[in-house]
């Protein structure tokens, strides 16, 4: 089959992550790309040399959120630069943005004056909190809406345990996809009706659904439980975290209640199974100290791979908490394909989380090394002449290599 997107045409005027990423996913599916970079290009090119990344002569954020594009270095802030984002826009499909309300009035690129010139476009923004309220129109960043105002900062740390901050980019990710069935929930609408419509989404409003579970506890006016000290653990079954004898962890959730003999079974102690303090899932819970540090000295004396051995002969739900270079490398994760190899190198990235049966991805092409590479060629493609293209790059209206 042909991939999903094809012939679908996407303007990005987008910066950083949670915008380009969605972009990204829709390539995934053969959308073509045209990525539109002021002349200095997007900061995002050159995270791999700003702290707190590693540096790296490997452009690892570019490559991970630009592959599959096309480049044009573009100045929205000349009337020149605008109208020949609007004569791409004529034959786009989908238009994504992430830029605050006053620069999107600013470069003329809010939704009504997109529809003007294309009323069947699909426009999506991306925002940080939301397109109304007090901070419509102030700068969003995932640690700041997705992660700390949306209560996962606070809920994801120990007792008495200082905030920490979270992984680069981890709610970028996860609002891009969002935002990737935003559009492709427009086009189906369009599908259907003929008509564009404007889609949005925004960090904050992600960070609320990922914590959903305790803000619906909040809402029905119940106390969010909080964390707690591990011996505290109230059901060591479900969630519970043990160390290991050579310092790694292993976290086990095993619902079904069956399963505690069994366990008991695979790690030599049967007798427990019948200690009335644990036989039953309310004893359990009611001994609930008393299990964990049991548990705890069981495990503590099994270095990783004999617990893991052990848990899995018991068919016990569990994961070990494995380190991102261990993921890479997880024969489980390389099976499934999340980390393809690019074309033409012996990179691999990180593949997006949507599959459909039957349709192969794009197999990942690399992120546009140069700023502008391709400026020229969608710029004559769009039917400007070459001349044209040289005065506009002397003007410093466009970037071209």
């Amino acid at each position: 089959m042909a991939n999903i997107l094809d012939g679908i045409k996407v303007v990005e005027v987008a910066s950083v992550v949670a915008g380009p990423a969605a972009a990204t996913q829709l390539s995934d599916f053969g959308a073509e790309v045209i990525k539109i970079e002021p002349l200095e290009g997007d900061m995002w090119r050159m995270a791999n040399h700003m702290p707190p990344f590693p540096e790296s002569k490997i452009p690892y954020t570019h490559l991970l959120t630009n592959r599959n594009k096309q480049s044009v270095a573009l100045n929205l802030k000349s009337p020149e630069g605008q109208q020949i984002l609007y004569k791409l826009v004529e034959k786009a499909d989908v238009f994504i943005t992430n830029s605050l309300p006053h620069v999107l009035q600013h470069l003329n690129i809010g939704y009504e004056k997109i529809r003007t010139i294309n009323p069947r476009i699909v426009y999506a923004l991306i925002t940080g909190w939301g397109e109304k309220g007090p901070d419509a129109d102030s700068p969003g960043f995932d640690c700041t809406a997705w992660w700390a105002r949306s209560g996962l900062m606070d809920a994801l740390r120990g007792p008495g345990a200082e905030p920490v901050n979270l992984p680069p980019a981890m709610g970028d990710h996860n609002t891009a996809t969002a935002l990737f069935a935003a559009v492709m929930t427009g086009l189906y609408q369009r599908e259907r009706t003929g008509k564009g419509c404007k889609v949005s989404t925004s960090l904050l409003a992600n960070g609320a659904w990922t914590n959903g579970v305790n803000a619906q506890i909040a809402l029905v006016g119940l106390k969010v439980p909080e964390n707690v000290a591990h011996v505290d653990t109230p059901n060591p079954l479900i969630g519970g975290i043990f160390k290991t004898k050579d310092d790694r962890y292993i976290l086990i959730e095993q619902a079904n209640p069956k399963n505690w003999a069994a366990m008991c079974d695979a790690f030599g102690v049967s007798k427990a199974a019948g200690d009335p303090r644990y036989a039953t899932p309310e004893a359990r819970i009611k001994n609930h100290q008393d299990l964990m540090r049991a548990m705890d000295r069981v495990l503590g004396k099994l270095d990783m791979a004999e617990a893991v051995a052990n848990l899995r002969a018991a068919k016990t739900n569990f994961s070990v908490v494995a380190t991102v270079e261990e993921l890479t490398k997880d024969p489980q994760a390389i099976e499934n394909g999340l980390f393809p190899r690019i074309e033409g190198t012996d990179l691999r990235t990180v593949q997006s989380p949507i599959s459909v049966e039957g349709i192969a991805k794009v197999a990942p092409r690399k992120a546009p090394e140069k700023i502008g590479q391709d400026t020229r060629a969608v710029l004559k493609a769009a039917g400007l002449t070459d001349e044209q293209i040289e005065k506009l790059a002397a003007a410093k209206v466009i970037g071209v290599v």
